[in-house]
């Protein structure tokens, strides 16, 4: 299937670029990747009109207004779940969130990547930056001192759901990333970052391999930078792309992975879940 998130933009795009000159080959979403077709994806994304985050009932409307294109039918709990993911994740890392909630936010699913924190602990531990023992303590400071390192108090200003639609669907036998799907569909622009779960992927991936199902959800919105940590006079935007998988134990959605087109250096901590 085509998620709804990247295929209503690609149409857009490609509605842009047919004014554009002529390639002979399209990529990235409707556009080649000369700079001329760049510059007309980038110029079509600041035109959008865009809502500044803060925790709110207006937040949670725009959210709650996302349309779900589903192939299976979602339980209220989970439709809920999405909303509520996204919605947390915003708040936590705009004007309206803190190091605490980022840190919140991370651990919701709990921590299974201990190698990786055992090793970003002694960074913290060696550069005095850590100043407790817990894995929120932990997540808090990682928060901080990214945040610190580049002269940002907090990541999302403003956003747009205009193309936006959780792609909700079923799979048996074999999984896709959600990354390797926006390839090959052209939706990887030059300078994209890119963070998954590895070791959760690697379970939903064995799992459909051993005959079981798993529902996943992929969703895009557009975000800006705070105009007030801009580095330029037009604040960057860019698309973020993320997939979930549902945890039918927990009855709670599960982060697999992330990525956004953007020259903006906004590192997350996912990886280290």
């Amino acid at each position: 299937m085509q998620p709804l998130a990247i295929r209503t933009l690609s149409f857009a795009l490609i509605a842009l670029a047919s004014a554009a000159v002529a390639e002979p080959k399209r990529e990235f979403g409707g556009f080649s990747s000369h700079p001329r077709d760049l510059q007309v994806f980038l110029d079509y994304i600041h035109s959008l009109e865009m809502s500044k985050v803060e925790a709110g009932i207006k937040l949670r409307s725009a959210i709650k207004a996302i349309p779900v294109e589903s192939d299976i039918v979602l339980t209220s709990t989970q439709e809920a779940g999405l909303r509520d993911w996204l919605y947390d994740l915003l708040v936590a890392f705009s004007s309206s969130g803190s190091d605490s909630l980022a840190a919140a936010f991370y651990l919701r699913e709990g921590v299974t990547n201990l190698g990786k924190l055992k090793k970003i602990k002694s960074n913290l531990q060696d550069w005095g930056l850590l100043k407790g023992e817990r894995p929120f303590d932990l997540f808090q400071a990682m928060h901080r001192s990214i945040l610190n390192h580049q002269d940002y108090e907090y990541r999302f200003g403003n956003v747009s759901f205009l193309h936006s639609a959780f792609s909700t669907f079923e799979i048996q036998g074999r999984y896709e990333s959600y990354l390797s799907y926006a390839r090959a569909n052209g939706m990887v622009v030059a300078g994209g970052l890119y963070m998954d779960k590895s070791k959760l992927q690697k379970e939903v991936e064995e799992a459909v391999q051993a005959g079981d199902q798993r529902i996943l959800s992929q969703f895009m919105f557009i975000t800006e930078e705070p105009a007030e940590f801009a580095k330029s006079k037009r604040p960057i935007r860019t698309p973020f792309f993320f997939q979930l998988v549902w945890d039918s134990e927990r009855t709670m959605w599960h982060f697999l992975e992330m990525f956004y087109n953007s020259d903006l250096p906004h590192f997350f901590q996912f990886s280290a879940m």
